[in-house]
């Protein structure tokens, strides 16, 4: 019998896991082109550079205020919620970083195609305007969703006005929500879904040194294509799992394969620079320092949780009396 050995996914239980993919679909790779790049199949180590220009890190973050029915007098179950998203982004130029554009939006969204009424909340010294949006899902998950896509929408249109201030915008997570085609932002995906690659290829991603990333691959899909790499920013330890500090980073197709392989290396040569450490990140190396910085800054300006859903109870006892 084969010894079986445990290895430790390194985020805490209280996050989803880094590392999900479940299996290799060999039929699914017609989709994907590994031989674009026209190298070997085998880690490639960026051109020594030093880091220069300006980069931007994008991310956003959102809260749930209150969960709430919606009462339209047809008897349906209608569910809603008061949420709170921000948007924000780290400027880093030579070894100086700033918080820029931060964006904060308060929401109140019903699902069912149901539109609620805009509401000014009075928080303490300060009138907090919620706006109303809907959704077509009749899903206890529908307005959650809602929250999310406007949130995603927020980084894309930040992401996509600073692009032409910068040598490169990071953007925290896929470029779903990115519209144009032309655009060099870099998605940087650090839990890992799906491997896009065959069981023999993503062997190269296990092998990976810190700084090394994969060759491009074209990934086809009906939403959007991209060029997409591996890279590793930090070494597992020996309990880990051996895919434990590698990132799935990707820009739009239109970009073009020079612009792409570009993008590609200054990745590896820029991003391990910027990993945290576990103790002060829990989901350190993946997570890297501009953006668990930019997620605590954001989290800050959303504001006290308890005191705006006192203020969203106040104001639902006063309708009910009305």
């Amino acid at each position: 019998m084969a010894q079986i050995r445990l290895t430790l996914d390194p985020w805490p239980a209280e996050y989803e896991s880094s590392f999900e993919i479940d299996g290799f679909d060999e039929e699914d790779h017609g989709k994907v082109d590994t031989d674009v790049e026209g190298v070997a199949w085998q880690a490639i180590e960026p051109p020594k550079q030093e880091r220069t220009g300006v980069l931007y890190f994008i991310d956003g973050v959102r809260r749930v205020e209150a969960r709430v029915i919606v009462e339209d007098g047809s008897g349906r179950i209608i569910r809603g919620l008061y949420g709170s998203a921000a948007v924000g982004a780290v400027r880093v130029e030579s070894k100086m970083a700033s918080f820029e554009e931060i964006r904060v939006k308060r929401l109140i969204v019903a699902g069912t195609g149901i539109r609620p009424e805009a509401e000014l909340l009075t928080v303490g010294n300060t009138q907090l305007p919620f706006e109303p949006i809907s959704v077509a899902d009749t899903t206890p998950l529908g307005p959650i969703q809602g929250l999310q896509n406007l949130m995603r929408t927020e980084e894309a249109i930040l992401g996509e006005a600073l692009a032409s201030k910068a040598d490169c915008v990071f953007a925290d997570g896929p470029l779903t929500y990115f519209s144009g085609v032309m655009q060099t932002t870099v998605g940087v995906i650090k839990r890992l879904i799906e491997p896009y690659l065959s069981a023999l290829q993503f062997e190269l991603v296990r092998r990976l040194g810190t700084g090394q990333r994969t060759p491009l691959f074209v990934i086809t899909r009906p939403k959007y294509d991209r060029y997409s790499w591996y890279l590793r920013v930090g070494q597992p330890r020996v309990m880990d799992h051996d895919v434990a500090g590698v990132l799935r980073l990707e820009v739009r197709s239109g970009a073009g394969i020079e612009r792409a392989r570009e993008l590609a290396d200054l990745s590896a040569s820029c991003i391990p620079s910027f990993v945290g450490e576990a103790f002060r990140d829990p989901r350190a190396p993946q997570n890297l320092l501009p953006i668990g910085a930019l997620e605590n800054k954001l989290r800050h300006r959303l504001g006290d949780s308890l005191t705006i859903r006192r203020a969203i109870e106040a104001r639902l006892f006063e309708v009910s009396l009305a």
